[in-house]
């Protein structure tokens, strides 16, 4: 057991450095199911996750050969060109992997890489990372049948990242505001919860303080006011 888990140590100590955001991804992955790292850029986190023993295999895609060359370069450093396929796919390129993480992105870009994969297997697992538009990437997902699961948040410095666990296959409705922003993060997240819906609350108030000094734009920037305001008091009971 200990030499186990001294040989576990001794395999991560020889892999790629993950910043916090790419490790809380990281922790998100389901152990022993195969995986596709959309946008993979370096392609840390699959060399990662499969060299760690997470993940038996991967498929790394990016839209650029320039990206793909970096990622080339880390398969070759840890000798995985074996384990970890790459594809130059603007999209899931492997409708056949179980784990599927698409991260380091905008929202919209995500809800249009989700949209041009659907349909998708109801066994497979979306780990979701958005860098913008958050609350247009929980809208998508509950319109479209994706169960959430687990949200959580990673910080780096002063900055926030949200990391969404979804599945499809589930009920379609009609999110409100609130939980676009939110998401099951007040449920679900862990210390950094509170510091994150903190953050959103603050940029609500900007957005509504733009607008407050036109007249013609008072009633929306009252109803964004009311929404921070909303987002501040969940903040606050965490």
């Amino acid at each position: 057991m200990l030499l186990n888990i001294y040989t576990r140590r001794q395999n991560l100590n020889h892999l790629p450095y993950l910043s916090p955001r790419l490790r809380t991804v990281a922790s998100f992955v389901q152990a022993g199911r195969t995986i596709a790292d959309v946008g993979t850029d370096h392609a840390y986190l699959p060399v990662w996750l499969v060299g760690s023993g997470q993940s038996p295999s991967a498929v790394a895609s990016d839209v650029r050969n320039g990206p793909l060359e970096r990622a080339a370069h880390t398969v070759a450093q840890y000798h995985m060109e074996d384990r970890v396929q790459l594809v130059l796919s603007d999209g899931l390129s492997d409708a056949n992997v179980q784990e599927i993480v698409i991260a380091g992105m905008g929202g919209e870009l995500m809800t249009r890489i989700l949209a041009q994969s659907a349909p998708y297997k109801t066994d497979q697992h979306f780990i979701l990372q958005p860098m913008t538009m958050q609350s247009l990437l929980h809208d998508y997902l509950c319109r479209n049948g994706f169960s959430l699961e687990r949200e959580d948040v990673a910080v780096e410095g002063k900055k926030h990242y949200l990391i969404i666990s979804a599945r499809p296959g589930g009920k379609t409705f009609v999110p409100d505001p609130l939980f676009c922003i939110t998401g099951i993060l007040p449920k679900t997240g862990g210390q950094h919860t509170a510091s994150y819906l903190f953050w959103q609350a603050k940029r609500l108030y900007r957005k509504a303080q733009g607008l407050c000094h036109s007249k013609e734009h008072a009633e929306e920037a009252e109803k964004w006011m009311d929404l921070a305001c909303r987002v501040e008091q969940i903040a606050k009971r965490i």
